[in-house]
């Protein structure tokens, strides 16, 4: 076998050094290629900025250049000038001035004068600066859309929708008076500078603008509009709003219970304009109009709260007359939920809505949950636990229109009771006779006791047998028929051996006696088919087997009774 060397300690410090070493040139590279990558970008940025500053250096030494070259070039002919003057001398002093002028003049105006070579270079920027200033004086100016029809401007607008809505308007107006309507104002549309004056026409102007135009007779007046639609004008708006005001007043008052709101469904508005002189009404006949109702036939399926007093009230109508559209119903007797009733609505011209807030209570449905137990045999199912019915509160916003119910919303809920879910009980009990032609059609209350087994020996008879014999082979598992409490477990002098008796809840009594063994003790709790004993023949018998009694008030009665095997 090879043995095993140890480690040398400094064959490890090697190894340890050798790794920082390593580490610290990764450090140092990485480092330097940082440095690198931030040294290239300064000097980028300086190469960037010397760039710009040798372009700018090299645009005025273009304009210095251009001067100096212009002064260069303005020397010839001043020197021709200058010579000029000196041979003028002793001619006159008049030549000498016209030769000086002629001097100034080239030095200003000449092809290489200063006046010259500055336009060449500076007027580019008068003229750039020029323009910036231009943009920047329109950009700080607003405009707005300018109208024109027939050559006329109408003013400014919003947008075209305006003047499209206010054609429209004129056309509302003007088909009260059976004219052709199907006009085109073509409109021309212009971008125009907004004064501080300047106002935007609504779309009401742009209608009576246009309207003034059309050569009718017009009249300073009130446009009534229901949601939006035309429907008369009149000179004096007050009356027909008082009026309508009132009549809100007047239907909130007849109302019954609580009322949150009451409005109109339709919007009711008064528009100050020009309108055509036919279009104009007296307030009388705007406001019959306004309150105008059209009575329609309907029918109603009555609920379980519903009475005769309820239905007619719902529908504004009187007794008389719901009894009169229903003639072959009783209503003596009262509605029954589901009836069809003949009713009439009325349906104002514009309609008047109220709402209210009801709490109302309602159900929650519970669930069925299955659950096993051995409480039941196998196969059978069957409710060993009712469910209830949970509860909530809810808080109901209603809309009733011209007195009937429209709508509701619920705009809150509270659980107040929880729904309690229903049992299924599903039998798992498997203990049966082991021949299915024992039959016994009891209650099913009690479980068969035995592991399999046969009746030997069935209740009464002439020997007055006080239960039931179930043979069955030695040692064969008997169990609980009910669950309850172990009242006597242990041996009995009167003739029952090992025996068990099992107080249930419901008072009854059951008792398994001759057992071989019992494994259960008094006082515990059991289940229906815990094991509680083993088959035997203690006690008066004359085989192995179970014999199985029930007591109620200490009284023996047939066991079979509560039995329900292969039935």
């Amino acid at each position: 076998m090879a043995r095993r060397q140890n480690p040398d300690p400094r064959t490890d410090r090697r190894d340890i050094w050798e790794l920082l070493v390593r580490l610290g040139m990764i450090v140092v590279h990485s480092t330097g290629g940082l440095l690198r990558i931030v040294g290239a970008m300064l000097f980028g940025i300086l190469r960037m900025i010397g760039y710009l500053f040798t372009q700018v250096g090299r645009f005025f030494g273009a304009i210095g250049a251009a001067f100096s070259h212009a002064f260069r070039e303005h020397g010839r002919p001043a020197r021709e000038i200058i010579r000029d003057i000196k041979q003028s001398r002793g001619k006159g002093i008049g030549l000498v001035l016209w030769h000086g002028l002629r001097l100034l003049m080239s030095f200003i105006f000449g092809e290489y004068g200063i006046l010259r070579t500055g336009f060449n270079y500076i007027l580019p920027v008068i003229s750039i600066l020029f323009l910036i200033g231009i943009v920047r004086l329109g950009s700080g100016l607003d405009y707005a859309l300018s109208v024109s029809v027939s050559g006329e401007e109408l003013g400014i607008i919003s947008s075209e929708g305006d003047f499209d809505a206010a054609e429209y308007e004129v056309k509302q107006r003007l088909a009260m008076t059976g004219e052709d309507i199907s006009m085109n104002f073509s409109p021309v549309y212009d971008l125009r500078i907004v004064n501080a004056d300047d106002q935007y026409l609504s779309v009401q102007t742009i209608a009576d603008k246009l309207l003034a135009g059309t050569g009718h007779d017009l009249r300073d007046a009130y446009g009534v509009y229901v949601d939006g639609e035309f429907i008369g004008a009149v000179e004096d708006r007050d009356v027909v709003a008082s009026y309508m005001d009132r009549a809100l007043e007047k239907y909130a008052a007849d109302i019954t219970g609580n009322v949150n709101e009451v409005y109109y469904t339709k919007s009711v508005t008064y528009e100050q304009g020009v309108y055509l002189a036919e279009s104009l009404s007296a307030p009388s006949v705007l406001i019959r109009k306004l309150s105008a109702e059209n009575k329609t036939e309907g029918h109603y399926v009555t609920r379980s709260s519903d009475t005769p007093q309820i239905v007619a009230a719902k529908h504004s109508m009187t007794l008389e007359e719901l009894e009169e559209l229903n003639p072959d119903v009783d209503f003596d007797e009262g509605f029954e939920a589901g009836l069809l009733l003949h009713v009439t609505t009325s349906e104002r011209y514009i309609p008047i809505a109220f709402t209210r807030t009801l709490t109302e209570t309602s159900y929650i449905d519970y669930t069925s949950v299955r659950v096993e137990t051995a409480a039941l045999n196998l196969g059978v199912e069957r409710v060993i636990s009712h469910g209830s019915l949970g509860e909530r509160s809810s808080e109901v916003l209603v809309t009733f229109v011209d007195g009937v119910e429209k709508s509701r919303q619920v705009l809150s809920t509270v659980v107040t009771k929880e729904p309690v879910a229903e049992q299924i009980g599903v039998g798992t009990y498997s203990a049966q006779p082991a021949n299915t032609t024992t039959v016994l059609s009891g209650t099913g209350k009690y479980g068969w006791p035995v592991n399999g087994g046969y009746i030997s020996s069935p209740f009464g008879g002439e020997r007055r047998h006080k239960g039931l014999d179930i043979a069955a082979p030695m040692g064969t598992e008997i169990y609980a028929a009910e669950a309850g409490t172990v009242y006597r477990a242990g041996w009995n002098s009167g003739g029952y051996g090992n025996y068990v008796i099992i107080d249930h809840p419901d008072g009854y009594r059951t008792l398994y006696g001759h057992a071989s063994s019992v494994v259960c003790y008094e006082g515990q709790q059991v289940e229906k088919g815990q094991l509680i004993a083993l088959v035997g023949s203690t006690g008066d018998s004359t085989g192995p087997h179970c014999h199985f009694e029930v007591r109620v008030n200490n009284i023996c009665v047939d066991p079979a009774l509560y039995l329900r095997v292969n039935d």
